[in-house]
C-alpha cells in the first residue's frame, strides 16, 4: 500500500514529501495561531517557517544519515515521514528544534567512529557539540556518556579517547570563562543541579484525539521495539552495533525528557523514528505495518488540526 511507494522512492515521492511538510507545518494556522504559536519574542509567521524548515531538513538529514551509514540499508523515505508525523504536538518548540537538529552532527560523529582505531577527531567533535548545546539545554549533558558507550561498542575505546572527551567537553567552558574575564562579565554556569522529575501529566484533561494519537504511537512503538529485539542478531555487524548506540541514545533522551520540560520530549523523536522506520521497512507483516502507518498519518493530521493549546 503506502509504504511500498516510500521504499526506493521516485522523484515524485520526494516532491510529495516536500508538499506534505509544507501542509503539515501550516495546519496549526487554521486553529487559534496567536495562542498556539505564541513565542517570547518571535512572530507567529516566523515560528511556522522555522518549524517547516528545521523539521523537514532534520527529517531528510536523519533519513539520509541512517541510509548512508547502512543502518537501514533500503533506500527509503519512511524515516523522514515518521519523523515529521512524530513532531505533531511540537508546534512551537523553537529551542528544541535547533538543539535536536544539531544533535544530528553529534550522532553522525559517533557513527563515523566505527572501524577507526583512533577516532580522536570524531570523539572530540561529538563531545564538543554536546558541551556547546549544554549552554542552551543543560540536561543535554546526559548524552555525554554515550560517547564512551560508543567506544566500548565499536571496540576502539582507549585512554586517549577518554582524554579527548574531557578536552572537548571543557574547551567551550574555558573559552566562555576567558571571554567573561576579558570583558568583565559574570561567568554563569548552566543549571545542571536543576534535575527534577517532571510532574505527572493530567490524563483526564487530554482530548480523545490526543489519546488516540498517543495510543497509536504506543502500539506502533511496541511492535517496532519487539521487531528490533527479535531480529537484531540477524543484522550486519555494523547495523547491529549502530542500533545498540541508537537504543542507548533513546534511553538517554528518555532521561532528558523525564528531567526536563515538555519540549524535552522532542529529543526522543530521532531515535524513536529510526526504530519505527526499521520496523515499517523490514517487517514481513506488510498489511499490519501499512495499517499502523495509515492510522498514524490520519491521527497525526486530525490531532495537528484540532490542537488548541
Amino acid at each position: 500500500m503506502i509504504l511500498k511507494y516510500l521504499i526506493n522512492p521516485k522523484p515524485t515521492i520526494i516532491l510529495f514529501f516536500i508538499v506534505f511538510c509544507v501542509v503539515f507545518a501550516f495546519i496549526p494556522l487554521l486553529n487559534n495561531p496567536q495562542t498556539l504559536l505564541l513565542h517570547n519574542w518571535m512572530p507567529t509567521y516566523l515560528v511556522v517557517i522555522l518549524g517547516l524548515i528545521i523539521t523537514s531538513f532534520h527529517a531528510l538529514g536523519l533519513n539520509n544519515l541512517i541510509y548512508e551509514k547502512n543502518i537501514i540499508k533500503k533506500d527509503n523515505l519512511v524515516l523522514g515521514f515518521i519523523y515529521v508525523l512524530l513532531s505533531t504536538p511540537f508546534y512551537s518548540a523553537v529551542n528544541a528544534w535547533f538543539i535536536s537538529f544539531f544533535l544530528l552532527f553529534y550522532i553522525n560523529y559517533l557513527f563515523e567512529s566505527y572501524q577507526k582505531d583512533y577516532p580522536l577527531s570524531q570523539v572530540f567533535n561529538s563531545s564538543f557539540v554536546i558541551s556547546l548545546l549544554s549552554f542552551f539545554e543543560p540536561n543535554i549533558i546526559i548524552l555525554l556518556p554515550l560517547i564512551i558507550i560508543s567506544g566500548i561498542n565499536f571496540e576502539n575505546l582507549n585512554w586517549r579517547s577518554i582524554l579527548v572527551v574531557s578536552i572537548g567537553t571543557l574547551l567551550p567552558y574555558l573559552f566562555y570563562f576567558v571571554y567573561t574575564k576579558a570583558f568583565n562579565l559574570f561567568f554563569i554556569m548552566p543549571s545542571f543541579t536543576e534535575l527534577q522529575l517532571t510532574s505527572t501529566p493530567d490524563y483526564t484533561k487530554w482530548t480523545i484525539i490526543k489519546k488516540i494519537w498517543i495510543g497509536v504511537l504506543f502500539i506502533i512503538s511496541l511492535f517496532s521495539f519487539s521487531e528490533l529485539f527479535r531480529w537484531l542478531y540477524k543484522k550486519s555487524i555494523r547495523s547491529r552495533k549502530s542500533f545498540i548506540i541508537i537504543l542507548f541514545y533513546f534511553i538517554f533522551t528518555c532521561l532528558i525528557a523525564l528531567y526536563g520540560t515538555y519540549e524535552s520530549w522532542y529529543y526522543l523523536l530521532s531515535p524513536l523514528s529510526i526504530v519505527i522506520a526499521n520496523y515499517l521497512t523490514y517487517t514481513k507483516k506488510r498489511s499490519a505495518a501499512n495499517i499502523l502507518f495509515l492510522l498514524l498519518i490520519i491521527s497525526s493530521l486530525v490531532y495537528r488540526s484540532l490542537i488548541t493549546i
